[in-house]
């Protein structure tokens, strides 16, 4: 925990814990100023999910930034009690990668997930084939578009929308019509 009290810490600056709290409010949850204050200090030794996302936007940074905080790239840190790993085998494995088999902070622990990772890896493909669409409709990938790529960013559109469907993702109505 003293890791994340130092992120906080640092990345607010010279502003205030009581401005750090106000603008958790504003976000439409609070963390106290005496909360911040003991997380800062050593004092709390636990952060709730809540209090850990609401701290990171109002800092605007990531939860994996604050848990991995002065870690990333190469720095060693303690994610689970007893087992280390290096900051960015972390920060992916918060952000839905695995943790690297090999490491010995993954021995011992369950190694398939492999629907979960193919799913969030399929939600970023689609977010990228989307994007590129988007970008080839309106003119801005190239000044000549293919007249094949339009239809096959579609299709591979509509193939990741079914795939993330079979997953279990959740898909909102018109999610692969481009």
């Amino acid at each position: 925990m003293d890791r994340v009290g130092d992120a906080i810490k640092s990345l607010r600056g010279d502003r205030s814990a009581q401005w750090l709290s106000d603008a958790t409010n504003e976000l439409g949850c609070r963390v106290g100023r005496s909360t911040i204050s003991d997380l800062e200090n050593g004092r709390r030794k636990y952060i709730a999910v809540h209090e850990l996302v609401m701290l990171a936007a109002a800092l605007g940074t990531s939860p994996a930034v604050l848990l991995t905080f002065g870690s990333v790239p190469d720095g060693e840190l303690e994610l689970l009690p007893g087992r280390t790993m290096n900051g960015i085998d972390a920060a992916n494995w918060l952000g839905g990668d695995g943790i690297n088999r090999f490491s010995p902070a993954a021995q011992g622990l369950p190694q398939d997930h492999s629907q979960t990772k193919e799913l969030i890896a399929a939600a970023r493909e689609r977010r990228r084939v989307n994007s590129t669409l988007i970008e080839t409709q309106l003119g801005g990938l190239t000044d000549y578009p293919d007249p094949a790529l339009v239809p096959a960013l579609k299709d591979r559109l509509s193939g990741l929308v079914s795939r993330i469907r079979e997953l279990g993702g959740v898909i909102r109505d018109g999610g692969d019509d481009g």
